[in-house]
């Protein structure tokens, strides 16, 4: 199980699955922020992306392996 993070929020995939999402948004994790003050910055993103994928493992009794910054789609 690993976990991907950009500026835009962040997914956990299990294989080639992946199994959560979430956005940037300060207030609300499955939404995107339309303007800068309603953002996450990149080190609560990558914060959260490690915790969630830790308590999935959790779950699944899977294995960690890490986290990765990946870039922003265009």
């Amino acid at each position: 199980m690993r976990g991907e993070y950009n500026r835009n929020g962040y997914e956990i995939w299990i294989g080639a699955r992946i199994v959560y999402t979430a956005g940037n948004h300060v207030h609300d994790s499955t939404q995107c922020a339309t303007c800068d003050r309603d953002r996450l910055v990149l080190k609560t993103i990558r914060k959260f992306c490690i915790k969630t994928a830790r308590e999935i493992v959790e779950e699944h009794s899977g294995r960690f392996a890490g986290v990765e910054r990946v870039s922003e789609p265009s």
